[in-house]
């Protein structure tokens, strides 16, 4: 089935945040949400659960539509969850309670608590006080109370925060588990080559609308991959048409007409003036994000 959203449009006194938002998203799909701060994330996910009605639009679960009324609103908030605030923890409570207290209010069902709680490594702390945990602790504990809770829909927002590489590796790993059954996620981030890791598609809101739809599987044209000071782009010139100038100092050059010793060459080369690694691949979530938010910039002498 899928979550559909069909012309929603949210506006503050006489200013309009989105308008006319549109989207379809199947099962079993994981969504990465991008915008610079202002840009209306946060309002899209209080929109489509209903902390703030909609001025104009429809949300469709499953091919049920559900409007302003507190019946639909009540009904939604079964299908949905949003991610915890840590601000909403209870300091003398436990993790283990918190866990226990989501999957009581959202899965009637028995949810095998303990299992979540060893998926995700808590079994060291889950039973102590919320008072005693880290930023990262408290994280895992947010993430675990929307998997216990268990829902069709998830919305995420800056799900890694706070967390080390290691537990961003573990978080990926579980969202990619549980997409699997029949979950739409959608996860608002700020860090956008881990998106790349999970997400199936990622859409860039800007102009109070969903600017640019980055599906993953579908983008498959190879660039080589650097970062370069404007000056030093003069010692790799001429760049192939299609070349893209990022943030003045990211340079994608596509490959689609070179032979694999062009692209050996041009790799080499780029390695000696190149400010961190160079790599072969698609454009990803962080170019996409400078080419829409930053612009291109000239790159050749004038």
């Amino acid at each position: 089935m899928t979550l559909e959203v069909k012309d929603l449009t949210i506006s503050y006194g006489r200013k309009t945040v989105l308008k006319d938002i549109n989207f379809k998203i199947p099962d079993n799909t994981i969504i990465g949400l991008v915008a610079p701060n202002g840009t209306g994330k946060t309002t899209l996910f209080n929109a489509l659960i209903r902390f703030i009605p909609l001025e104009k639009g429809e949300v469709i679960i499953d091919g049920v539509k559900y409007s302003n009324a507190s019946k639909d609103i009540k009904a939604l908030h079964k299908k949905v969850t949003f991610f915890p605030d840590q601000a909403e923890l209870y300091d003398d409570f436990s993790g283990y309670e918190h866990i226990q207290m989501y999957r009581d209010i959202w899965n009637k069902k028995e949810r095998d608590i303990d299992g979540i709680i060893d998926r995700l490594n808590m079994s060291d702390y889950v039973m102590n006080k919320v008072k005693t945990y880290s930023l990262g602790m408290r994280q895992r504990l947010c993430f675990a109370m929307m998997i216990a809770a268990d829902t069709k829909v998830m919305f995420m927002d800056e799900i890694m925060n706070g967390l080390d590489p290691v537990n961003v590796e573990l978080v990926t790993s579980v969202l990619q588990e549980i997409k699997k059954d029949g979950k739409i996620i959608i996860v608002a981030s700020h860090l956008l080559e881990n998106l790349d890791d999970y997400a199936d598609e990622i859409y860039f809101l800007n102009h109070k609308d969903v600017y640019y739809t980055y599906d993953r599987k579908k983008e498959v044209d190879e660039y080589v991959k650097g970062y370069i000071k404007h000056d030093d782009v003069k010692d790799i010139l001429p760049l192939p048409e299609g070349t893209m100038y990022l943030a003045n100092n990211r340079v994608c050059i596509p490959t689609k007409d070179m032979k694999k010793e062009e692209v050996f060459h041009i790799m080499q080369r780029l390695r000696t003036l190149s400010s961190d690694s160079v790599s072969l691949g698609p454009l990803g979530t962080n170019e996409h994000y400078l080419r829409i938010y930053k612009g291109e910039q000239a790159y050749e002498e004038s």
